[in-house]
């Protein structure tokens, strides 16, 4: 099979793609109005249509993936189903990381604060209410067909779900920076993401101590961000947290 050549081509084929789903669904409307659509039909059909782009949220990223491949891009997805709250977690806390683990930023730079932030959200959405990632998918789903290209971490940080989703998160990490033990439990996760991913070497783990104290600057970071775009209006409503 030839490998996919990279270029604006891409972009045409995905256009093409939408404009037959789009006159696909009205050719069936016509058919069932008897040959016509009225102004009101075509609104409701725009607004319905658009609010469809959650729903098929795997369409999207599959194309990008294939778009991404054919230009030969290396680069993480940061809005990947599974990336979407490692992502805002960095966005929010970075220099919490500076701050706490200098010398493993100093010497692996930001690949070591994607795998860090990748085992935080790991570790994260396990304790946290289990529809976490997907009212965060179709958040961003959502603030795309708003913003369109130029979507930024501001503008989903003003959406009141992704809002209530990372105070939940924050009640998470406040949790698990109690104690050394569940601190602890963070730090496997990291460290093993760092041999799993990485091939990382010793050198580049974290201790509890380093965990605690990041813990309670991430925290602290996530709230303020929070409290910048406007707190959530029903925080109660985010604070469930699993057992598990």
């Amino acid at each position: 099979m030839a490998k996919e050549l990279p270029g604006p081509h891409h972009c045409i084929g995905t256009a093409r793609i939408a404009a037959e789903i789009i006159f696909r669904g009205l050719r069936a409307r016509a058919v069932a109005g008897g040959g016509s659509l009225t102004l009101e039909e075509l609104e409701s059909f725009h607004s319905k249509f658009v609010e469809s782009f959650s729903a098929g949220f795997h369409l999207f990223e599959l194309r990008h993936e294939q778009c991404m491949d054919a230009s030969m891009g290396l680069a993480k997805m940061p809005f990947a189903r599974q990336r979407i709250l490692a992502t805002l977690l960095r966005a929010c806390g970075e220099q919490s990381v500076r701050a706490a683990f200098s010398n493993q930023v100093e010497d692996l730079g930001s690949e070591w604060i994607d795998v860090l932030f990748d085992g935080v959200a790991e570790y994260t959405r396990k304790r946290a209410r289990a529809d976490l990632e997907e009212r965060l998918t179709n958040a961003y789903a959502y603030t795309a067909t708003i913003r369109k290209t130029k979507l930024t971490i501001d503008d989903l940080l003003e959406q009141e779900a992704v809002r209530l989703a990372l105070f939940e998160c924050a009640d998470v990490i406040d949790k698990l920076g109690e104690t050394k033990m569940t601190a602890g439990e963070v730090v496997a996760c990291v460290n093993d993401l760092a041999v799993r991913q990485r091939g990382w070497p010793d050198v580049c783990k974290i201790t509890e101590d380093q965990a605690l104290r990041f813990l309670a600057l991430l925290s602290r970071e996530v709230r303020a961000a929070i409290a910048r775009s406007g707190p959530p209006q029903h925080p109660k409503h985010a604070c469930a947290m699993s057992d598990a």
